[in-house]
Parts: structure tokens; C-alpha cells; sequence
């Protein structure tokens, strides 16, 4: 499951941000008196429902349809509440409770949640803790199912991926003459975009035709020098960047074995980096909690290059009033790192669908640049995701980026993916 940092701009937590399974929460109570109450409080929070009386009926219903959860009273006639969790579990191993009881004993509590029960409720029933924890266990089904969508995605993404490497790598050298042209063209394109050259090449041609001569020196209009003067700034990060860039790709790094704790521990300060950034677009992060802890070989420093890039690049494309996931998931030997990201349903996402794989290729872009984030990235001209891939293969690793459709909720969304992949350790 992931936790989450909510933006400090708007504490209310948006429409847009919630994030919930499609189906309707099961409420199992015999009483008609927390019936209504429990139907309320979905109401209340905008969760479709519906109402069983006991365990018996509630394992009819459950096997004709599927439940986001189950909502579940412990004392009832006919099958009682941990009858039905039992049998239920049978049938829906990944199925995620919550009890009401009015046994308020520590004893009791233990024996319910080593069921396998995600959480509890003490009668009587209070309507805002309710609401609230109904709210947060959506939540976590949500993150839950997204996990497992990932981990299947990932392990066929892998095995694609594994053979298109194979495939570039065994080309690379007959096709060298096409890849340095496409790098060039991709050069061309990407320095008339946005401010920089492009702009400061229109600026001077059209103050080449209004120039006048005074007291022999020229007389330029302030706005224009004003223009002059912003995108010199754009072009001095733009030499910054590739500045990094050559030093990145002939440094020797220092691959030491840490644990993956050691490596998450980073992902909070880069959050805090993004803090006005994440504030203007009114983007909530979800950070990993991962009860796992595998061995990896990493150089820290760079490692930190890497997750501040895929940051960069998620949350510069990101619709505002969205949520940007980070999800660690174990496949086939592999520690996975996954940054899932909303993106703007337009032209620029469908074109992404069949450009994937140049999105690491240098100099390549699909969107313009993005003016107001030119101050965040470490690398210039569209070299960001190049680096990152770069650095990966250095750590044994592997990039890969694509598009998908999150399904998972009842609105369909446009989402970025991008997958960090480091080789276990032994």
C-alpha cells in the first residue's frame, strides 16, 4: 500500500483525488436500526452499497457479483460474522474486511484481526470515524488492486522489454548513421521549442528590421531586451544541463549493497523538493509502505539523480488536481519502482502511445517544454529520461516508460508509467 502526502494549498481533499474501486461496499448487519445508519454513512461519503442480513444471504450475493468490501457485523443469526469471513476467504482470498463489535477486549480484537481482517469497529457506531475509515480502506483496496495490475503488467512489460534490448543492441551498430541523425533532428526540434534559442533567434531577426542608430549605438526596445535577457536564463540552464550531462556519462559510479529501505528513505526529502510545484498544480503523492526489504546494489548519489528525474518528468506532465503514485512491487528477481502518473487525455497522449520506446532516446520529446519547471531539471533539452536510462543500465538496471489506461476506477484515466527495474541481491 502507499501512503500519502497530501498538497498543504487545500486540505479538502478533492473529487479528483479520491480513488476507489467501482463496486459497491457489502454492509452485513441483522439490526434495521445500523442498517440505516451504515447506508447513511455511504451516502454520506458517495459509496454505492448494498445491505445482507446475515452470512448466509451476504455468500449468496457474494457469489453473483463482486464487493469493493465487506463491511461486516460479528453477532448474527443464521451465519455469524466470522463464519462468513472464513468461507468467504475461501472463495476471495484478496477480499478485504471490516468488523463491527461491541466486544471491546483486547483478546477478542486480537483473534479478529489474525483472520486476516483489515480493520475494526466498536458499537456503538460513531459516524464520523466510520466515514473516515470507510474512506481510507476504498482507498486501500484501490492501491491494492492498482498493485496487482502492476505486478502483472510488469512482468510481461519485462519480458518485452528484455527482447527489445536484445534487438536494439544487435542493430546498434548497422543502423549508427540513422541514430545519429535522428539525434540530430531530435536536437533541431527540441531547441526551436519553447524559450532559448528559438525564441532568442525570432527576437533578434525581428529587431534587426526596427533597429535604429543613435549617436552610433543602437537603440533596442525594452521589451524585447527584457525577452532577451529571460530566455538567456533558459539558455544558461540548457548549458547546465549538458554540462551534467558529460559529466554523468563519464563518471565512474560507486556501486555499494544496501537495502531497498535505505533507498526509499530518499523519496521523502525529493517530495519536499517539489513541495511549490506540487502545491500549484494541487497533486497529492503516495508514497510506498513496504513491509519487504530486499538487498541492492546502488551508488546513492546518482540513485537520488534518477527518482528526482522521474519526479520531474511525472509531475510536469501531470494534470493538476490528480495524484502521482509511487508504487515498489518484486518481479522475477527484480525491485520494482513504479511512478504512475494522470495525464491530460490529448493529442500529446496519443501520440505517446505508439512513441514509448524514443522516449529515452536523446533529445527526443513528444510535449513542448513545460517553461515553468526549466529551474527543476538537472538535465536540459529533453536528455532527462536519456540519463536516467543511462544510469540504470550503469546499476545492472533497467528503464522502461509506457502508457496505460487505469481501469480501475469507475472513470477510466489516462495515466504515465514509469518503471524503475534493480536486480535483486543474493
Amino acid at each position: 500500500m502507499v501512503q500519502p502526502i497530501e498538497p498543504t494549498k487545500n486540505s479538502v481533499l478533492k473529487p479528483e483525488h479520491l480513488r476507489r474501486p467501482k463496486e459497491p461496499i457489502l454492509i452485513i448487519e441483522d439490526k434495521k436500526e445500523n442498517q440505516v445508519l451504515l447506508e447513511g454513512i455511504c451516502k454520506k461519503i458517495g459509496a454505492a452499497y448494498e445491505v445482507a442480513e446475515n452470512g448466509e444471504l451476504a455468500l449468496e450475493m457474494a457469489k453473483k457479483k463482486q464487493y469493493s468490501l465487506y463491511l461486516v457485523d460479528l453477532m448474527m443469526p443464521v451465519v455469524d460474522g466470522k463464519t462468513f469471513i472464513a468461507e468467504q476467504r475461501k472463495i476471495e482470498p484478496r477480499a478485504v474486511f471490516i468488523v463491527q463489535t461491541a466486544i471491546d477486549q483486547t483478546e477478542e480484537i486480537i483473534e479478529i484481526m489474525k483472520m486476516g481482517v483489515y480493520d475494526y469497529l466498536i458499537k456503538p457506531l460513531h459516524v464520523e470515524i466510520v466515514a473516515d475509515r470507510l474512506e481510507k480502506t476504498l482507498e486501500y483496496v484501490y492501491l491494492k488492486r492498482m498493485e496487482a495490475l502492476l505486478i502483472d503488467e510488469e512482468s510481461k512489460e519485462l519480458k518485452s522489454q528484455l527482447e527489445w534490448l536484445n534487438y536494439k543492441e544487435s542493430h546498434r551498430k548497422t543502423n549508427e548513421v540513422n541514430a545519429e541523425l535522428n539525434s540530430i533532428l531530435n536536437l533541431k526540434t527540441t531547441l526551436m521549442q519553447g524559450s532559448g534559442l528559438g525564441v532568442l533567434t525570432s527576437i533578434i531577426d525581428s529587431i534587426e528590421k526596427i533597429k535604429k542608430e543613435e549617436n552610433g549605438n543602437y537603440l533596442i526596445p525594452k521589451e524585447y531586451w527584457d525577452i532577451i535577457s529571460e530566455n538567456q536564463d533558459h539558455n544558461k540552464s540548457m548549458l547546465k544541463g549538458l554540462d551534467l550531462a558529460v559529466e554523468t556519462i563519464q563518471s565512474h559510479l560507486k556501486l555499494q549493497k544496501v537495502s531497498s529501505d535505505t533507498l526509499l528513505a530518499i523519496l521523502p526529502d525529493i517530495v519536499k523538493d517539489f513541495h511549490n510545484e506540487l502545491e500549484e498544480k494541487e497533486i497529492k503523492v503516495n508514497l510506498p509502505v513496504v513491509k519487504q526489504t530486499v538487498t541492492l546494489e546502488v551508488d546513492l548519489n546518482y540513485f537520488k539523480i534518477i527518482l528526482h528525474e522521474i519526479f520531474t518528468n511525472g509531475i510536469k506532465y501531470s494534470k493538476t488536481k490528480s495524484n502521482f503514485d509511487i508504487f515498489v512491487t518484486f518481479v522475477d528477481g527484480y525491485f520494482c519502482l513504479s511512478a504512475k502518473n494522470n495525464i491530460i487525455d490529448d493529442d500529446y497522449a496519443k501520440h505517446l502511445l505508439h512513441s514509448e520506446k524514443k522516449l529515452v532516446e536523446p533529445f527526443y520529446r513528444i510535449h513542448p517544454p513545460v517553461e515553468s519547471f526549466y529551474h527543476k531539471e538537472k538535465f536540459s533539452l529533453g536528455l532527462g529520461l536519456t540519463m536516467v536510462d543511462f544510469l540504470l543500465h550503469k546499476h545492472n538496471g533497467m528503464f522502461f516508460i509506457r502508457n496505460a489506461i487505469d481501469h480501475t476506477t469507475e472513470i477510466k484515466a489516462s495515466c504515465v508509467i514509469a518503471e524503475v527495474f534493480l536486480p535483486i541481491q543474493t
